[in-house]
């Protein structure tokens, strides 16, 4: 599936998403404040980014603590 979002006048496309991937994107993005049937302004693309960055850092701790309790 493609995904679409307008930021500042600009129209951005993301070509053939995996339809999972879609929904996990577009749902997050909602709940970071980007509408997809008006222009966005650069902040709420902003704390979509931080938003999914957060979880990826998050991710990335509860890894690596698994790892260490793997590991002792």
């Amino acid at each position: 599936m493609d995904l679409t979002i307008s930021i500042k006048g600009l129209r951005i496309k993301a070509k053939k998403l995996d339809n999972n991937f879609f929904e996990f994107i577009k749902a997050d993005l909602e709940k970071s404040g980007i509408d997809f049937t008006r222009d966005n302004s650069t902040e709420a693309l902003f704390t979509a980014y931080l938003r999914l960055a957060a979880k990826a850092y998050n991710y990335d701790k509860e890894i690596e603590n698994i790892i260490k309790g793997i590991e002792s």
